[in-house]
């Protein structure tokens, strides 16, 4: 749920609660919660706070926010264009115009390996020193599995990678059942 979606479900169960019947949905939810916004602040100091009171005692009671607005008029906006505008489907971004984008975001003082990879094929970032590669670790979800590594074409530089998991052989040791048998 969007943000605007909650806000606009918030202050429609506010008005609502205490009797009053809120304004009909806009073209957008961005547009509703700015007339429910408005119609809100309407409202005298105590009718404003025993509409609060009032609707959180309802989500309370209902369990959220969704089923206590379920009784409320279901909103539906109309999306309108500009009446010229072509309708063109959006283009999907190359692999180039994606590693760009990324790219935009990386300091200088952290270039993309000439070399080494990550697991969809685009470069991975290098820090200059192993605390650098260290700290940004720290901040990553899933650490349990990545480790921190020199890079192997650029010496000084560090990379990030995830742990393999471990590989079993295809040729196991077993037990000659004629030897087990024996003895």
């Amino acid at each position: 749920m969007t943000k605007g979606k909650r806000k606009a479900r918030r202050f429609a169960l506010y008005l609502s609660s205490i009797g009053i019947s809120p304004v009909l949905p806009c073209n957008s939810y961005k547009q509703w919660v700015i007339a429910l916004q408005a119609q809100y602040n309407a409202l005298e100091v105590g009718q404003r706070k025993l509409a609060r009171r009032a609707g959180r005692q309802l989500v309370r009671e209902s369990g959220s926010i969704r089923i206590a607005a379920a009784s409320l008029p279901t909103p539906v906006f109309v999306q309108t264009r500009a009446p010229n505008a072509p309708t063109v489907s959006p283009r999907p971004f190359s692999r180039d115009e994606q590693f760009n984008s990324v790219l935009r975001r990386w300091s200088v003082l952290t270039p993309p390996c000439p070399s080494c990879r990550m697991r969809n094929g685009f470069p991975k970032r290098s820090w200059p020193t192993r605390e650098w590669a260290d700290e940004v670790w720290g901040r990553q979800h899933d650490r349990d599995t990545l480790r921190v590594y020199e890079c192997p074409v650029l010496p000084g530089f560090w990379h990030l990678g995830h742990i393999r998991p471990p590989v079993t052989s295809a040729v196991t040791r077993m037990k000659s059942p004629i030897l087990t048998a024996a003895f």
